[in-house]
C-alpha cells in the first residue's frame, strides 16, 4: 500500500488480474471488467500515459468475439399460461372419445405447465416413471427423484401444485390412457406410437409450442432459467428459494433436509406463480 496509486496499475498486475478472473468470467465479462478498469484508471490519473492499457481491452474485447444477441427474458407465468392453454384447447371430456391429435396437445400442455412449476432437469423430466417417480400420498402428487439418477446424487421431491392436479389425474385417466399401446409401459410421457417418448422427443416439444405461440425458442433446460428469473424479479429478497427448487444443493447437506428444501421451495415456488397470474388478470 506504500506504492502510489500510479505505480501500481502495471501491465503485468493488469494481466494476473485477467488471468484471475478468466477462472470465474468469460471472454465477455473480463474485457468489459477491464474496460471500466481502463476508464477509473483515466479519470483517477489523466496526467499517465493509458495507451497501453488501452490496447490491452482493445485485445480483450478482440478475443472474446462477437457477443451473440440477448433473448427476451422468459418466466414461468409464461410456460405455465401456455401450457393450461393447450390442455384447454384439447377440450378433453371424461367419458367421450378422444381424438389423438387433441391428446398429444394436452400432453404436450401438461408437459410444459410441469416444468413451468417443476422445472426438473431434461434427462430426469423425460424419464419420470409412474409408481418410481411419479407418486401419490393422500390426495397430493409428488415427483420423487431417486438419488442414482440426479446430478448431485441426492434424492429430489417437488409436490405438484393444487392448480396442476386435476390436469395430471385426467392425463392420466384419460389422454395417456388413449395414447398407450403397451401396457407394460410405466413412462409418464408417452408418444403417439403408444411407448416411452424418447428424450430427443422433449425439446422439440417446447421448441414447436413456444415458437409458435410465444414467438421464442425455449427448450426444457430454459424452464430452469425461467424459474430463476421469476424469482430474481418478483422476489429478490427470496432468491435462495430458487436454489433449493433447481437443485443447486450442498452435496454436505443431509438427504432428509435436502428432500424437505425441495418440497418447501416447489410449493413456494407454486404460490408465487399463483399471485402473479392473479395479479395479471
Amino acid at each position: 500500500m506504500e506504492i502510489a496509486p500510479a505505480e501500481r496499475l502495471t501491465i503485468e498486475r493488469v494481466r494476473r488480474f485477467t488471468d484471475h478472473l478468466a477462472e470465474t468470467n468469460t471472454p465477455h465479462s473480463i474485457a468489459s471488467q477491464m474496460d471500466a478498469l481502463y476508464g477509473a484508471a483515466r479519470i483517477m490519473l489523466p496526467e499517465r500515459d493509458w495507451s497501453w492499457f488501452r490496447a490491452v481491452k482493445a485485445r480483450l474485447y478482440l478475443a472474446a468475439g462477437p457477443k451473440g444477441p440477448s433473448g427476451p427474458v422468459i418466466t414461468s407465468v409464461q410456460l405455465v399460461d401456455l401450457g393450461e392453454q393447450l390442455m384447454n384447447e384439447s377440450k378433453i371430456v371424461p367419458g367421450t372419445p378422444v381424438k389423438m391429435a387433441d391428446a398429444i396437445r394436452y400432453r404436450d400442455g401438461l408437459m410444459i405447465a410441469v416444468l413451468g412449476f417443476i422445472p426438473a432437469r431434461h434427462k430426469n423430466f423425460a424419464a419420470i416413471q409412474i409408481g418410481r417417480d411419479l407418486v401419490r400420498e393422500g390426495e397430493n402428487w409428488f415427483i420423487a427423484i431417486p438419488p442414482e439418477d440426479t446430478k448431485t446424487k441426492i434424492p429430489l421431491d417437488f409436490e405438484a401444485p393444487e392448480l396442476l392436479q386435476p390436469y395430471l389425474e385426467t392425463y392420466l385417466d384419460h389422454v395417456r390412457a388413449r395414447m398407450l399401446r403397451r401396457p407394460a409401459c410405466n413412462a409418464l410421457w408417452v408418444s403417439a406410437k403408444g411407448g416411452a417418448l424418447s428424450y430427443s422427443a422433449v425439446g422439440p416439444v417446447f421448441t414447436r409450442h413456444t415458437t409458435r405461440r410465444l414467438g421464442i425458442r425455449i427448450t426444457p433446460h430454459d424452464a430452469r432459467d425461467a424459474a430463476a428469473t421469476t424469482w430474481a424479479i418478483a422476489a429478490p429478497d427470496q432468491i435462495g428459494v430458487a436454489r433449493d427448487l433447481l437443485t443447486h444443493s450442498d452435496l454436505r447437506m443431509t438427504r432428509h433436509y435436502n428432500r424437505a428444501r425441495g418440497i418447501e421451495a416447489s410449493r413456494t415456488h407454486a404460490q408465487l406463480l399463483a399471485k402473479i397470474r392473479r395479479r395479471r388478470r
